[in-house]
């Protein structure tokens, strides 16, 4: 029994490593974002900025600034409302048509190009098709838009001191506008004192009569309308009930588009030939690949014999079976993909149905609550407008009596602008630096979310995660697999080799985990994968080829007779095998073929059968195992993969030894997980796991490169990773 695996906690450093082998991904987000704020920043035109202060004192006694009418600003209270009403002055549509007026510039402002004035414009636009409002074409408005959108006011934080900018790409301007826009200013002040004392006095205490009655008539119909509707309050379920229906909104869009996309599928499948869908299947190049055998030998054998001969009978027969075979699993797969298309767009169809209905009932709902608060939110702003009208008219007629006698202006200008001399914008080092820095967090987070949707084993970590307490027999190196430079019995025995060290350090993990024998017997063992191509047969070809190095007598015997591939990565011939044993055709004498390595033979798959699983579960294959082991020191068998087959699990329960093999940055994390919950399920002895294809340069320094320095001999080995 393996002691229980020690899984490593997922750190900072795990996450680093894991963040260097997404790199490119981040430094290329990075360099882009980079590159579009430089082209951003260049292509911007300089804007140069004009700045004037202004002292602007409180009254000793309380200072207002009067208009006429109900809609004059009140009188500020503290000191923070007063610098806020000098700010707002400071913005007052009156201040700003004066300035633009005595200076002459209107044209200068009835367009503006800039990027972020196309910008506000663009959000403007957006603004009125959501609300309905209707486009204004007044010439003056806009000029004062695009004049107030250059102009900057700001208070300096604990002091009496305003600081008015303007931006503009011509310096002289900028600096001409703030200067004028203070003379202005400082005027508009006193002018609005003199207006608001001589009529402010005689009409206030009339006008707080009518506000008072005004207000106690809007206030009644605002009750009486309230009790008799039954409304406390529409605001929390206006609000919910429209946030309801854009989510139902939102729902509804995503569903319709994936049903089009179902739909789509589903009626192309009725048009994509059955050959299409099957091209790839295993099972029918597998069957393909027998019908071309037949048909050569039948080819071959035609030049010897007549087509009435007995044995060319029973090859043409044998075409026709494989043809039939052929044909009827093709039309198999393609009714299932249909089918399943088919269930998917009526799904995807009904969602939709079910979501309209729902946005329908919702709608309802929604109509009927604004019905209620119209007449309701009427009302309720004309109280609030009564009541702020009595309360600033109570307040300014206390104020007028003090303000009476007051004269003198309170704004000083402090510093009158200067043409700049630089631009303020753009700015450059900041634009770069920004860039960067939001290139390089866009980067990571592209790379965090690559990580986690990133299902595949990226680290040892990793395996020892999933493994859980299987223990981790051995890493093996990334080879290249092209013209067999990864198979050891091709290579030769070369010391300083990875891939060689890797093996013998495999080699001696499994001798250590492994079951013992029964009664002296060999060592027999099934080498598998969760799924093909993750490098299970050329582990199990070099895995064998070590165990010959030892001396010993090693069989290897290819039992994936779906895909046979260990002939292959040796050098044999596929002539016969192990399904022809099975198949009671030739005995295991016929089947053993001698290899170019010392000491090792090997039994290919043979020729290809329709029913490999159930000629695995019968008695032959037990008999062949056991007359077998009596004849080599070690068994090693490469097995089909575990996912999708049953072969697999009936060869591991049998061997009683089972070496797992998994992809680094291939194998699934819960595919590996599936498969190995199918072998414990059948009772497999899984005494460790391999990892293959190992790309990092970390392992093999960590691992294997001991022998760079000193010599190492074929016995040494890495002790099996809990």
């Amino acid at each position: 029994m393996a002691p229980k695996a020690q899984v490593e906690e997922f750190g900072f450093g795990e996450l680093w490593r894991r963040l260097m082998q997404r790199k490119w991904l981040v430094l290329g987000i990075a360099l882009t974002t980079l590159l579009l704020a430089m082209f951003i920043t260049m292509t911007t035109p300089n804007v140069y900025r004009a700045t004037t202060s202004l002292q602007v004192t409180p009254e000793a006694g309380p200072s207002l600034n009067f208009g006429e009418g109900e809609g004059a600003a009140r009188a500020p209270v503290t000191e923070r409302d007063f610098y806020q009403t000098q700010t707002e002055l400071l913005r007052s549509e009156r201040l700003t048509n004066l300035t633009i007026k005595e200076l002459g510039i209107e044209s200068r402002f009835e367009s503006q190009d800039s990027l972020k004035t196309k910008a506000y414009d663009w959000l403007a636009s957006v603004k009125r098709s959501l609300t309905g409002d209707a486009v204004v074409d007044d010439k003056t408005h806009v000029v004062e838009e695009n004049f107030t959108r250059l102009l900057s006011i700001y208070p300096v934080e604990n002091s009496q001191i305003f600081k008015i900018s303007f931006d503009h790409g011509d310096p002289e301007l900028a600096a001409n506008v703030v200067n004028k826009l203070a003379d202005n200013y400082k005027q508009m002040s006193f002018d609005l004192r003199n207006e608001a004392v001589s009529h402010a006095k005689e009409t206030l205490t009339k006008k707080l009569g009518e506000a008072k009655r005004e207000l106690e008539k809007s206030e009644s119909a605002l009750v009486k309308y309230a009790k008799d509707q039954g409304i406390i309050t529409l605001d929390g379920d206006r609000s919910s009930a429209s946030g309801v229906m854009d989510s139902l909104n939102v729902a509804l869009t995503e569903a319709t588009g994936a049903r089009i996309a179902a739909e789509a599928a589903f009626n192309r499948s009725k048009n994509v030939a059955g050959a299409d869908r099957t091209l790839e299947n295993p099972a029918i190049q597998a069957l393909k690949e027998e019908l071309a055998r037949a048909q050569a030998e039948y080819r071959d054998k035609s030049r010897l014999f007549k087509p009435g001969f007995p044995e060319m009978q029973q090859l043409d027969g044998r075409i026709s079976e494989l043809r039939s075979e052929i044909a009827k699993e093709s039309s198999s797969i393609d009714t299932t993909a249909r089918g399943k298309l088919q269930a998917e767009f009526e799904a995807a169809k009904q969602r939709e149905a079910e979501l309209k209905n729902e946005v329908k009932k919702q709608e309802g709902r929604l109509i009927g609550q604004r019905d209620k608060s119209v007449e309701y939110n009427n009302l309720e702003r004309k109280v609030t407008a009564d009541s702020r009208t009595y309360d600033g008219l109570l307040a300014r007629l206390s104020e007028v009596r003090l303000a009476e006698d007051s004269g003198a202006s309170n704004v000083a200008v402090v510093d009158k602008a200067s043409v700049p001399s630089k631009p303020y914008s753009p700015n450059i080092p900041l634009n770069l630096v920004m860039g960067t820095a939001i290139g390089l967090l866009l980067g990571l987070l592209a790379a965090i979310m690559a990580e986690i949707m990133d299902d595949r084993l990226r680290s040892l970590e990793d395996m020892r995660r999933v493994l859980g307490s299987i223990p981790l027999l051995g890493v093996i190196p990334y080879i290249s697999g092209r013209n067999n430079k990864n198979v050891l019995a091709l290579r030769g025995q070369v010391g300083s080799s990875f891939m060689l060290e890797a093996f013998r350090s495999l080699r001696e993990n499994i001798l250590m985990m492994k079951s013992p024998p029964h009664q002296g017997l060999a060592l027999v063992m099934n080498v598998t994968s969760p799924a093909p191509s993750e490098g299970k047969t050329t582990t199990a070809v070099n895995l064998a080829t070590v165990f010959a190095y030892t001396g010993k007598k090693v069989l290897l015997i290819d039992c994936d007779m779906r895909h046979p591939e260990a002939h292959n990565k040796l050098g044999l011939e596929n002539r016969i095998g192990v399904s022809d044993f099975l198949l009671g055709e030739k005995q295991v004498v016929d089947l053993i073929q001698e290899t170019t390595v010392q000491n090792l033979s090997a039994i290919s798959a043979g020729s290809a059968v329709p029913n490999p699983t159930e000629l695995l579960a019968g008695d032959r294959f037990t008999d062949l195992l056991s007359e077998v082991e009596g004849m080599f020191d070690h068994i090693i068998i490469d097995g089909p993969p575990v996912m999708g087959l049953a072969d697999a699990l009936i060869i591991s329960n049998r061997t009683g030894n089972t070496v797992f093999v998994s992809a680094y940055s291939q194998t699934g994390k819960r595919g590996l997980k599936d498969a190995i919950g199918r072998l414990n399920q059948a009772q497999c002895n899984i005494i460790g796991a391999v990892l293959t294809k190992m790309k990092s340069p970390e392992v093999s320094n960590k691992y294997y490169g001991y022998p760079n320095r000193y010599p190492r001999s074929g016995q040494t080995a890495m002790v099996a990773t809990q």
